[in-house]
This record gives structure tokens, sequence and C-alpha cells, in this order.
């Protein structure tokens, strides 16, 4: 079994590379995925668009606190289903050098791990690298090619800008510069090809500072799209903390809608797929007890509830 880690920070665009990824190769490919928060929203995404098997894994981050929990997984699906390649999607917070160090321990003859991948969102390097130095650093440092996402609308010497600031970091990476949508199926095969380079020395760091705050909610029915889309601009304007990141699904007068906020935007889209009527927050500062109020109080807004596992 080999196994690709497709690394990139919080909304960079993983998930939507990973369903490219299987699109164009036609590979047997499981993905592994963790989600930050209680609430798998990028596992629907893919088990739909992809028809992939999935794991899931998400209490904590697999890199740090469920160490031994991830390792048990691999080696699981290694020694059950076996696929050809196991794609992994850490947590967008997520040391990559951790990760690497964790799966080395379990290599041998009948898995192997390849080069891995970072996807960096174009638009929001800058903002990251100043908020999150150490996890945005250490995801372009181990990486072995650096994938611009959301960079379409990027003129040739912004695209240079941003891969000087990555050259920067780890020179001997390769650069993906123009939106992988337009490489030929050559390239997308090659990313299955290279295997991580067993001669380079991973060191282990510390995970525990930065980690951003998250809080997810279960068995939402949203009323009123239009009320949502308030709430949406609120959240960006940062009525309710810094929340840099956000998605869910969720059914509205017989309509599955999916959102995704990232970047100070936002997107609604109609789902014609089954969907789980949940909703996860990423940010700092996340006004927890201000959502509850709007979410609980106002009864012609949204109605939600909680499960009582849940620790929020």
């Amino acid at each position: 079994m080999k196994i690709l880690i497709i690394s990139g920070f919080l909304g960079a665009g993983k998930t939507t590379f990973i369903k490219e990824l299987a699109k164009r190769t036609k590979k047997e490919i499981a993905i592994f995925e963790n989600e930050y928060g209680t609430s798998g929203v990028d596992g629907d995404i893919l088990k739909e668009s992809t028809k992939v098997n999935i794991w899931e894994l998400t209490e904590g981050c697999i890199c740090c606190s469920v160490k031994g929990d991830f390792a048990v997984s691999v080696l699981t699906i290694a020694n059950t289903v076996n696929p050809e390649y196991l794609v992994i999607e850490p947590t967008g917070v997520a040391m990559l050098s951790n990760l690497i160090t964790n799966l080395k321990q379990i290599e041998y003859e009948h898995i192997k791990l390849m080069a891995p991948i970072s996807i960096v969102d174009a638009l929001s390097l800058e903002r990251y690298k100043n908020e999150f130095p150490e996890i945005y650093k250490d995801q372009i440092e181990f990486a072995d090619t650096v994938i611009f996402s959301k960079s379409e609308n990027l003129s040739d010497n912004e695209k240079e800008k941003l891969s000087l600031e990555v050259k920067s970091i780890n020179n001997s990476c390769n650069i993906v510069s123009d939106h992988y949508s337009t490489q030929p199926d050559s390239w997308w095969d090659s990313l299955l090809l290279k295997y991580l380079d067993g001669t380079v020395e991973i060191p282990i760091k510390d995970e525990t500072a930065e980690m951003p705050d998250s809080f997810s909610l279960n068995n939402i029915s949203v009323r009123s799209v239009e009320k949502f889309i308030i709430f949406l601009e609120n959240l960006i304007r940062g009525l309710y903390g810094n929340v840099f990141r956000a998605k869910g699904s969720f059914t509205v007068k017989g309509l599955n809608l999916r959102f995704d906020v990232a970047d100070n935007r936002y997107m609604v889209e109609l789902d014609t797929d089954e969907i789980s009527d949940k909703v996860v927050f990423i940010g700092n500062d996340i006004k927890k007890q201000k959502i509850r109020e709007i979410f609980f109080e106002n009864s012609d807004f949204i109605k939600i509830g909680v499960k009582k596992s849940m620790s929020l």
C-alpha cells in the first residue's frame, strides 16, 4: 500500500484537489480523512463525489493527541482493504513533519510513503503565515511538491512573488503555480510515482501551540436561506470572532444545501446527493455563546439539536 499525504492549511482546498486526483488518475484509492472538530463534513463530500473508501478520524489531530489510534487505523486499512493507494488528508493545522515521522514508524515492505504534497492557498498565504507561522512553515518545508490553489486570477508577477516566498522556506520543492486543473493526466500520474526520500531526517516538533478553536453542531435544521445568508455575512464581518473557516450542510424547504466559508468569503450551493445536517466553525476567539443564542433563541431563524455527547 502506497501512502500519499496531501497537506494544506484550513480552507486551502485539499478535498477539492483529492477529488480531482481520484478522477484524473483512475487509481484504486482509499482516503483517510482527519476532520478538525466533531463534524466530519469533507468526508461526506468525498464519498458523494469519488466513490472511494473513506475512514474518518475526528477526535483531535492525527499527528498529535491520537497518534496511536491513527497508526493502528492505517495498519488496519493495510491489512484488510489493502488499497493500492491510501491518500491521507490531515487537518489543516497539522504539522506535516510529525505526520511523516508517525507514518515512518509503521513503514515496511508492504507500506511505502510517497513524496508528500502541500496545497497552499495563494490568496491567504500571507495571512496564515503571520497568524500560524510554525504550522505554515512546516507544511511547506517538508513537502516535495507545493501546489497553489485559488491562483486562477493571479498575474504572473503575483505567482512569481508567492513562489519566491515558498522557495525561501523550501528551495528544493517542486512548485505548481498555475491552477492544477490545467495540468495534463501525465502530471497527475506522476504524483503517485515518487517516493519519500528516506534519507531526510524529520525532527519531531511541538504541535500543541497555536491550535485554533473549533465549534461543531449536528442535526441542524435551517428554516430560511435568506436569514442564513445574513448570518454568514455577519460571520465574515467578525461578529462571531475570528472565524477563518466554516463549513457544513443542511436541508431547507426540501433543498439540500452545502456552505463553505474561507478567506472572508462564503459559498452556498445546491447538492443533489444525500447530506448530513451538521456545521463546524474553526478560528480564534469564537463567540460560542453568541452563536448558541442565535441558533437556539431565534426559532424563526434556525432550529438546532446538539448531541449530548458533544463537548463544545
